[in-house]
């Protein structure tokens, strides 16, 4: 009887143990991503595009990643109208946490080639759905010191219920350092 007992103590113990691949942790990091944290602006006649960025070192779980990201709230202003905006989220404490990133902020970039002045990233789109869309930034530095960027969109990609392509800010726009 004790031997049957044990039997099944181990078998239990075997069958509800969770077995994960062993993923060697891997690093993404750039620390050059701290000269683009502050707010960028891009003023258009009576639009007004409002960006601000921070650098926070992400771990995301999936893929075993730590990367360096720049994270970022945007508000869109059509007159005094407020089109779209998440931007008092950036007073909301940061976490390394890829998850709660992206849930406090409406897009991501990084740099995979860190000397180069190229990011990449997603943008998510709060008023069409969350959908996503590809951001390709150029990044041009003044022979004065004050940093330029500038943006363009490529194509959405959006949840296949909706079928919509809208993109709520402008396909391409440059923002100015402030």
């Amino acid at each position: 009887m004790k031997t049957k007992k044990y039997f099944l103590i181990i078998f239990l113990a075997a069958t509800s143990a969770t077995a994960y691949a062993q993923h060697p942790l891997k690093y993404d990091t750039c620390n050059t991503l701290q000269q683009y944290e502050g707010e960028w602006m891009n003023v258009s006649g009576a639009d007004t595009i409002r960006i601000y960025l921070k650098p926070v070192r992400t771990y995301e779980p999936v893929y075993n990643n730590i990367d360096d990201e720049l994270w970022g709230w945007v508000e869109y202003k059509q007159g005094n109208n407020i089109v779209m905006s998440n931007y008092a989220n950036r007073f909301l404490p940061t976490s390394d946490s890829w998850s709660y990133m992206n849930s406090i902020t409406n897009f991501s970039l990084s740099k995979y080639i860190c000397n180069s002045q190229k990011l990449d990233g997603l943008f998510s789109d709060l008023n069409h759905h969350r959908g996503l869309i590809n951001w390709v930034v150029e990044v041009t530095l003044s022979a004065n010191d004050i940093t330029m960027d500038v943006w363009q969109q490529r194509t959405p990609y959006y949840v296949l219920d909706t079928g919509g392509t809208e993109m709520t800010l402008p396909l391409r726009f440059t923002l100015i350092k402030q």
